[in-house]
C-alpha cells in the first residue's frame, strides 16, 4: 500500500471528471470545470478532499474506517467515529449509522450546502472476483447526489495502483429530500 500515497497527488487530476454530467469527452480541466455548474464544482473539490484524506488513512494504517464531510459555505467539517477503538461497531455498522446520522444533520441544519461519505468497499467483477476501492457518496442540497467508486487494483508486484474511478448518480442522496425525489419517481 505504500504507492497509493504517491497515488494520491495524482488524484486531483483523475478526479475532475467526478461530476462530469456534461463535460466533454475531450478537452482541458479548466474547460470542463467551466461547463459545470458552481453546485457541481463544489462537489468535485469536496470528493477530491474526502478521497484524498481517505487515501492518506489507507497509506497510514492499511485501512479505512468510514467518515463523513459536511460543508457550511467555505467551512468544512469532518463527522466520524469517536470512541474507543476496542468498542469501535464493525466498518459496515458504522457506515449505516454515519449514513443516517448525517440524514439527520441535513434535515437539522438547513445551513449544510453538501455532505460526503467516504468507505472502503469491495465490489463484485464478472469473473467472481473482488475489487477492493474507496467508495463515496457526494450530495449537494441542489444538485443530484452522486455514487464514486475508486478501485485500488494489485500490480503483478503485488503493490496497489489506482484504477480508472467509476462515478454515477444515485437517487440515495444524503439529504432526505433527495430520498424522497428518488421514490417519488419510482412510482
Amino acid at each position: 500500500m505504500r504507492n497509493i500515497g504517491i497515488l494520491a497527488l495524482l488524484l486531483g487530476t483523475l478526479c475532475s471528471p467526478v461530476l462530469a454530467a456534461q463535460a466533454p469527452a475531450k478537452g482541458d480541466q479548466a474547460g470542463q470545470q467551466a461547463e459545470k455548474s458552481p453546485q457541481q464544482q463544489a462537489m468535485d473539490q469536496l470528493a477530491q478532499a474526502g478521497i484524498r484524506e481517505s487515501l492518506k488513512a489507507i497509506h497510514e494504517s492499511g485501512g479505512l474506517y468510514p467518515f463523513g464531510l459536511i460543508q457550511t459555505g467555505d467551512k468544512v467539517q469532518a463527522i466520524g467515529y469517536s470512541g474507543k477503538k476496542k468498542d469501535a461497531p464493525p466498518e459496515e455498522q458504522w457506515a449505516e449509522h454515519l449514513f443516517v446520522k448525517l440524514r439527520d444533520i441535513g434535515k437539522a441544519q438547513p445551513e449544510v450546502d453538501m455532505m460526503a461519505m467516504f468507505r472502503l468497499h469491495k465490489i463484485d467483477n464478472k469473473d467472481g472476483s473482488k475489487t477492493l476501492g474507496v467508495w463515496a457518496e457526494v450530495d449537494h442540497r441542489d444538485v443530484r447526489p452522486w455514487v464514486i467508486f475508486l478501485p485500488l487494483v494489485k500490480n503483478d508486484d503485488g503493490k496497489y495502483e489506482l484504477g480508472k474511478m467509476v462515478y454515477y448518480a444515485t437517487e440515495q442522496g444524503l439529504f432526505e429530500e433527495h430520498a424522497q425525489e428518488g421514490q417519488a419517481s419510482d412510482k
